[in-house]
């Protein structure tokens, strides 16, 4: 048995090897993703395994259809970036990883909500050019004077719930299907309208589906509350780029976490070349030192990386020795969507 790799990290690899030494299969490695391959590119691979952020091109799942590879097994959970379209055409069978590690994404969302609250931002620019008096002089707040609103609350937003409710903040949480294990912890709202003017932060934790696209834009931003802050971790679609900034130079929002860019498909080759991003929203977000920007990383912790591989591989495995996976998800029906 053998898997082509796509989009391998270092810190992967010890777990790759790991896991195919105990399992008798052979890895087929790529640093690169998925992106411009030939039929011949996945000549042996009986399964695929992949990993990026950017689009899985129609025309890489249809070389591997024509090499006769029937699975893509993903390396992590969000699947808007794939053409379900050409992958139920083609009898493609998709997995995902539902949950990697959940605490890992949390933990992060409120590691961002503590730099902004805190003003770091001013602080490391002013330390920077040696004003230190400017850094001592910036009055920061308590997250538990604060009230959080969390939008979502599976796995990764009820972990964020439990950890700003360990600061002693109240949480509002919004989700269209509350979580039973969070009604004894936080107040939910049944529209979001009822919960933007009443949140200090809002921590977001949904998909990146096109009925989430701009969940927040400048008609929500209106609603909230001056001096707001907003953290992404989920996905970058869920802010309008544009209305955020007009918020922050407006002083209607306070400060962004945004570890999620909307446009993260067109920075994200030069993030792999360390070259600075030169999308022109990017770069105003970048240099407001009210914003701290992240290059997807929230997730990005030993445990996460290991489990994120070895589900993964686990359901490449199944795939090919029963042709159904543990975490397969529904190709024809999201093809439809």
């Amino acid at each position: 048995m053998q898997f082509g790799v796509y989009g391998l990290k270092p810190e992967e690899k010890v777990f790759f090897d790991a896991w195919a030494q105990n399992n008798g299969v052979t890895m087929n490695y790529h640093t690169a993703g998925l992106n411009g391959q030939s039929p011949a590119d996945f000549a042996g691979d009986d399964a695929i395994v992949a990993l990026q952020t950017v689009p899985y091109p129609p025309a890489a799942i249809e070389a591997m259809a024509a090499a006769g590879v029937k699975y893509l097994a993903l390396r992590n959970v969000g699947m808007d970036n794939v053409p379900f379209p050409t992958l139920a055409a083609k009898g493609i069978q998709l997995a995902n990883v539902p949950a990697y590690s959940p605490q890992s994404i949390a933990e992060f969302a409120v590691s961002l909500t503590l730099q902004l609250v805190r003003n770091f931002g001013y602080v490391i620019q002013a330390i920077s050019a040696h004003q230190y008096t400017e850094a001592m002089q910036r009055t920061g707040k308590e997250l538990g004077t604060m009230t959080i609103g969390v939008i979502g609350t599976g796995r990764i937003g009820a972990s964020a719930v439990k950890l700003f409710k360990g600061f002693g903040s109240k949480v509002i949480a919004y989700d269209p299907y509350p979580n039973p294990a969070l009604k004894d912890e936080v107040e939910y709202v049944d529209d979001l309208a009822d919960l933007w003017p009443r949140v200090d932060v809002i921590d977001l934790h949904i998909p990146g589906t096109k009925e989430n696209t701009h969940l927040i834009g400048a008609a929500e931003i209106a609603q909230m509350k001056d001096g707001v802050y907003i953290v992404n971790t989920a996905r970058g679609n869920l802010i309008d780029t544009q209305a955020l900034l007009a918020g922050l130079a407006s002083d209607k929002v306070a400060g962004a976490g945004i570890d999620t860019f909307e446009f993260e498909s067109d920075v994200f080759p030069q993030w792999e070349k360390n070259e600075a991003p030169t999308n022109a929203l990017y770069e105003q977000l970048l240099a407001d030192p009210r914003v701290i920007m992240t290059p997807h990383i929230a997730y990005h912790t030993e445990t996460a990386v290991e489990n994120m591989v070895e589900v993964s591989l686990n359901n490449a495995k199944a795939f090919v020795e029963t042709g159904h996976a543990p975490n397969e998800v529904d190709v024809q029906k999201l093809a439809q969507a």
